[in-house]
């Protein structure tokens, strides 16, 4: 009597034990079979087709991130004709914008001359940085609305361009750590409520600190923010 012949099991796992019946059509459509061919063809020929998801059609810039880089970009503009300070005098409420800082940084700079180096160096800082502010979100600007030209060096201005918020937050980090050294008011508070009588510390820089400075400090975080996923 003839042995009954051993059928390897992996065999029961393909064609018709598992899928039975009429096999499938290979192309979902008569148009997808002429695109494989035409493609084909063409690759025979020396013409290379790009892929249906390529990297090249992605956009370089997001709108998402053109549009908070443009929103910081404003407010760091306009950020200079806000109040930067404001405070009590007698009986009057008195406010400096970025640009009446800077006009009055004669002033500002003589009653630092007497409160040490710290002071002194806490009113260079933050002119520099209430200069600088505006004048790198106008740059930031130019280079995300520009013609685009090549995306690579679209891309390049951009990028280059945003690395400049890092030094905005250099210059955030300097003014905030100086003002927590603090230094000493030899002349008292000026008649300055939200000033201590004997030192100038972080709290009275917040404490008289107005929109414009947190909205600059605010965009200036968000804009650096943004530049690390360029």
């Amino acid at each position: 009597m003839a042995s009954k012949e051993k059928v390897d099991p992996r065999f029961k796992y393909i064609g018709f034990d598992v899928h039975p019946g009429k096999a499938k059509p290979f192309w979902e459509s008569e148009e997808e079979r002429k695109k494989y061919e035409k493609r084909v063809t063409e690759q025979q020929e020396g013409v290379q087709p790009e892929r249906a998801f390529s990297f090249i059609h992605v956009e370089m810039v997001s709108r998402a991130d053109k549009f908070f880089l443009t929103l910081g970009n404003l407010i760091l503009i306009v950020g200079l004709f806000l109040p930067w300070f404001r405070f009590t005098y007698g009986e009057s409420a008195v406010q400096f914008s970025g640009l009446g800082v800077l006009a009055n940084l004669g002033f500002v700079g003589s009653l630092a001359s007497w409160s040490g180096i710290a002071a002194q160096l806490e009113v260079v800082v933050l002119s520099v940085l209430i200069v600088l502010a505006p004048l790198v979100g106008i740059l930031n600007l130019a280079m995300l609305y520009r013609g685009k030209g090549a995306e690579d060096r679209y891309l390049r201005g951009v990028k280059n361009s945003s690395r400049l918020f890092f030094l905005l937050m250099i210059l955030w980090l300097f003014v905030l750590v100086l003002a927590a050294i603090g230094f000493a008011m030899p002349f008292g508070n000026l008649g300055i409520p939200q000033i201590g009588m004997e030192s100038f510390n972080l709290l009275a820089f917040l404490t008289t600190a107005s929109v414009g400075f947190y909205l600059t400090f605010a965009a200036s975080w968000l804009n650096s923010t943004m530049a690390l996923f360029l």
